[in-house]
């Protein structure tokens, strides 16, 4: 499966309230340079207590990957202190021609509240934007609710000149997967069926008709048999025009 930069998604993200610093959740999915943008906003709900917010970044090859944050440099790791009712924002953001992407873990002391930005810079300066909000569940704020289930399911629209949808996943284990996907039309008829093997912290983003010719034309639902424990998933859908929104992924 290919490699995309027009389309980029975003992230299934997940922070509970605890204290001692544990790995949280993901961002499924980050891009700077080529007019990309990524943005994080982070909130401490708490009145009393500092929070502590570590973001972690790799590559596509799982390794560690240099990112720009925006005022602070490049670094592999970035560590954010939020206080009682405090909010900071994470930029990442790069001059250069050529899009770079990865994903990122977040570890987490405290409790946190957030949201995480895409922005592509389009041709005659006009600005396509889309945003991952967080929403809460229990003790634990998540997109996709806890607790885990292990079938995720993404809508996907490649209607002919009309829309284009994208996919990223990121496995967040140190271990290897092997992930059976499905994609269904909208009779639950199969259009194609698919097993992704994936490296340690391996991330993969794939513009869906270009990674599977049989997708063209058609809507539908693709199938993930995999806990979001272990794998990090968000879509993206743009339009003729190149705007984008995000798709968050839902369980059964």
């Amino acid at each position: 499966m290919p490699r995309f930069h027009r389309f980029v998604a975003l992230s299934i993200i997940c922070a509970g309230s605890v204290f001692g610093q544990h790995e949280l959740g993901s961002f499924a999915q980050i891009a700077y340079g080529g007019g990309w943008q990524t943005t994080f906003t982070l909130v401490n709900p708490s009145a009393t207590l500092l929070t502590y917010v570590t973001l972690n970044f790799f590559g596509d090859d799982g390794s560690p990957l240099n990112v720009p944050i925006k005022d602070a440099g490049t670094t592999t790791s970035y560590t954010v202190t939020i206080v009682p009712g405090g909010l900071q924002s994470v930029v990442l953001s790069s001059p250069v021609s050529t899009a770079s992407q990865g994903w990122a873990s977040i570890d987490v002391s405290g409790t946190v509240r957030g949201q995480a930005s895409f922005r592509w810079l389009l041709p005659g300066k006009t600005i396509s934007e889309a945003v991952v909000p967080l929403s809460t569940s229990g003790a634990v704020a998540c997109v996709v609710p806890a607790p885990a289930s292990t079938l995720i399911l993404i809508p996907f629209d490649n209607t002919a000149d009309t829309y284009t949808t994208s996919v990223a996943l990121a496995n967040t284990t140190t271990g290897f997967l092997s992930v059976p996907i499905e994609f269904v039309d909208q009779s639950n008829k199969l259009l194609v069926a698919d097993t992704l093997t994936l490296t340690p912290r391996q991330h993969v983003a794939v513009v869906m008709p270009e990674a599977y010719p049989v997708l063209a034309g058609k809507k539908g639902t693709l199938r993930i048999h995999e806990t979001t424990l272990k794998l990090s998933v968000l879509g993206l859908l743009s339009n003729a025009t190149n705007s984008i929104t995000t798709i968050i992924p839902f369980t059964n």
